[in-house]
């Protein structure tokens, strides 16, 4: 897999075809240690906010190949923020790291070369630094999946100043089937509700029961009633699960629990399926006889899309000779998933590449997918990644124009 020195992907003062052999050669080089690591993580997985192993191992890494490393970073103990300086001033380019884990499932959506990669592209660029401008940062997202405190840390990070000067930002992730060029993703926000309510014996005493199953069950059947109304064009998802519903089935349950979440491509429909699937929890709660106290997480965004940074990603495919779905079909795809690289993507120009690993019909978040990330499918997954990502870093370190032309874009996109 090889840059064919194709000058038309890069039109600017830096004639930058030896530099995308030069990191294609440094990609190759510590692709080894790559897919140790990758494996390493694959083999014992943790969930967000947990972890502290894979957090190390990338870290270790980053420092042993000359990056200045803040770990812990941002009040995370496993975040973590890599960076390595050009010969001057100029675009600084954040790749994000992903690293935790499924429960039940282990790296079922790849986060093991998610993060890897991320180090991978950074490390490969880092060489060739003494003789290009700019700065290369390498960040440590913990919790992507939303599990533990860390949940999502991407947002507080985007709302909080961490890619404060930064240019542009990105990340790849696996995928099954073709590779993508970019991804549409749906906002997303949670519901927590919780039904309290009284116990008594279920046949002796019912009649002094107030019973918080039945509750969670008509919510359930309330929500599921009104998935018909929802607005298709806004493509809505609605989704949830029954938490806790009683202890013994002798004894009325004065306690439920239900989590839901609900998504859309349109970030302002959002509210209005929190506010369904909560008036759905006051009826049930209504009906019978129960208290309901509910909570609703901040979410995460849709992306912003970026026509400059996909045409960037689509050459560097092109180059690498790697195979990818036609954009325009993936735009009429309806979106299928949330992350929290999107509301990155709301501060800063961003993309988020999908490689593809395997050909056969297989869901992700599964056995399956986690073990694929551990074949030679998963090994080629990596490095077209660490590849892909190399080089469109080289590309916007030594080509203003382009760089402008993302920008502008982005702040024209911001401002709708």
């Amino acid at each position: 897999m090889r840059f064919k020195g194709d000058k038309n992907l890069g039109l600017c003062m830096i004639d930058n075809t030896v530099f995308m052999e030069k990191v294609q050669d440094e990609a190759d080089k510590v692709l080894p240690e790559l897919k140790k690591v990758k494996d390493e993580i694959g083999l014992n997985p943790e969930l967000g906010s947990e972890e502290e192993k894979s957090s190390q191992l990338l870290v270790d890494l980053l420092r042993g190949h000359g990056f200045e490393v803040e770990y812990p970073f941002f009040g995370m103990h496993t975040a973590f923020k890599a960076v390595k300086k050009g010969k001057e001033s100029g675009p600084v380019i954040a790749i994000c790291a992903e690293y935790d884990a499924l429960p039940g499932v282990g790296h079922g959506c790849g986060h093991n070369i998610i993060g890897t990669a991320g180090v991978g592209g950074g490390i490969a660029v880092s060489k060739l630094l003494d003789d290009l401008p700019g700065e290369v940062w390498v960040i440590g997202t913990p919790a992507e999946e939303g599990h533990g405190p860390y949940g999502g840390s991407k947002v507080r990070m985007a709302e909080q100043g961490v890619f404060d000067g930064v240019d542009v930002s990105y990340m790849i992730h696996p995928m099954t089937g073709t590779s993508m060029v970019t991804g549409n993703f749906l906002a997303v926000s949670g519901i927590t509700l919780k039904f309290k309510g009284k116990t008594a014996h279920a046949a002796a005493d019912a009649h002094n029961g107030q019973n918080a199953l039945n509750a969670a069950v008509l919510t359930y059947m309330a929500i599921h009633a009104n998935r018909q109304q929802l607005r298709r064009d806004a493509n809505p998802v609605v989704h949830g699960i029954i938490t806790e519903g009683g202890l013994a089935n002798n004894i009325i349950p004065d306690k439920a629990v239900l989590r839901f979440g609900v998504r859309s491509s349109d970030d302002t429909y959002v509210p209005e399926l929190v506010e369904m699937v909560v008036n759905s929890a006051k009826g049930s709660a209504l009906a019978t006889g129960c208290e309901l106290k509910y909570t609703v997480s901040s979410g995460l965004k849709s992306n912003l899309p970026n026509d400059g940074l996909e045409k960037l990603f689509i050459k560097v495919f092109e180059a690498l000779d790697h195979e990818y779905t036609d954009p325009v079909a993936v735009a009429k795809m309806p979106p299928g998933g949330s992350t929290d690289f999107a509301d990155v993507t709301h501060v800063v120009p961003g993309i988020h590449p999908m490689i593809g690993l395997a050909q056969e019909e297989m869901a992700m978040h599964s056995k399956e997918f986690a073990d694929v990330t551990m074949t030679p499918e998963g090994d080629k997954g990596l490095e077209v990644g660490v590849k892909a990502l190399a080089m469109a870093t080289v590309e916007l370190l030594t080509n203003p124009e382009m760089l402008a032309e993302i920008k502008a874009e982005f702040e024209k996109r911001r401002l709708k």
